[in-house]
Order: C-alpha cells, then sequence, then structure tokens
C-alpha cells in the first residue's frame, strides 16, 4: 500500500484567500435582497406617512389657480388687443374739433341743432328754429362756407319740415367736408 496518498486538502496559503473571497461572496449574495428588502420597506413606509391625498389636493389647488391665472391672462390680452385697436383709431382719426367750432360759429342764436353726424368726410346737420329768417341765415353762412371750402365743400338741403304742435321749423343738410 502506498503510504503517500493524503486524502485531506492541502490548506495552503492561496486555497485559503479564495475560500475566503467565496464566504465574502456568499454574505454579500444573500445580504443583498435582504438589504433591497429594509429599503424598500423604508421607502413605502416613507411615501405612505407623506399622504397622498393630500399632495392630490395640493396638486388640485396649483392647479386651479394657474387656470385662473390663464383666465386672467386671456382676458388681459383681449383688453391689450382693444387698447391697441382704440389707439390705431385715434391715431388715424382726424381732428374734427376746428371743423365743427366754425360751423358752431356760423349759426345764428335762434337755432337749435338737433342732429350732428360726421361720417367720412359726410356731414348731416338736423337744426331747428322759430324763425324762418335764423334758418335762411344758416343756409347762407353755409352757402359762403361752401363757396369758400373753408370746412364743407359742398351742401344739399334735404328736408324742410314745419311742427305745428312746437311752431317750428326744421331742417336737415348734407354737406361733404
Amino acid at each position: 500500500m502506498n503510504t503517500n496518498i493524503n486524502l485531506v486538502l492541502p490548506q495552503d496559503k492561496d486555497f485559503l484567500e479564495q475560500q475566503k473571497k467565496i464566504r465574502i461572496a456568499n454574505i454579500i449574495a444573500i445580504s443583498s435582497p435582504i438589504m433591497i428588502g429594509i429599503v424598500s420597506l423604508i421607502v413605502f413606509l416613507f411615501t405612505q406617512s407623506i399622504n397622498p391625498t393630500g399632495i392630490k389636493r395640493q396638486q388640485e389647488d396649483t392647479m386651479s389657480q394657474i387656470s385662473e391665472l390663464q383666465d386672467r391672462s386671456i382676458k388681459l390680452s383681449i383688453i391689450n388687443n382693444r387698447l391697441d385697436n382704440i389707439s390705431g383709431l385715434l391715431k388715424n382719426r382726424g381732428d374734427l374739433s376746428e371743423s365743427i367750432n366754425s360751423l358752431l360759429s356760423i349759426m345764428p342764436i335762434e337755432i337749435a341743432i338737433q342732429n350732428l353726424e360726421i361720417d367720412n368726410k359726410r356731414l348731416t346737420l338736423t337744426v331747428s328754429s322759430t324763425s324762418l329768417r335764423a334758418i335762411d341765415e344758416l343756409i347762407n353762412n353755409l352757402i359762403a362756407m361752401a363757396e369758400k371750402r373753408e370746412v364743407i365743400s359742398s351742401i344739399s338741403l334735404g328736408t324742410l319740415t314745419f311742427d305745428d304742435s312746437g311752431n317750428s321749423y326744421s331742417v336737415s343738410l348734407t354737406s361733404d367736408l
């Protein structure tokens, strides 16, 4: 029989280091799922303690505030657009104060203005008076103004009526500016 047979594995330094590395790998392999489970449990408990219904309520409040601000923004945009349009109209509109003052300066005192409309270089004037002389004087003044082309360039008599109940005359005139 052979006496050199050794059934026990030799325990040299490399073998012991390899065994130590295997033991560490086994410990890491076992402890990793346990650590992941513990971290998952902590995260779960933390999220449950925050109260998700409170977060949803805050989210809904924030969304309603945003929608209110959007409504205000839309209204502000509409108002700014309208202001821009009005500013454009005011810039393009001619100054009619001098023309109106010239017309009022030639009116006799006995005449009352019933209607005065100015549209795109067209003037419509309706006046009334108890005296035909005052109306005649106004028409003559307007004709002289049209001949000089001071404010108006032409004049047309629309209507001349007499009101029995008020004992007054009414005349409607149109002219080009």
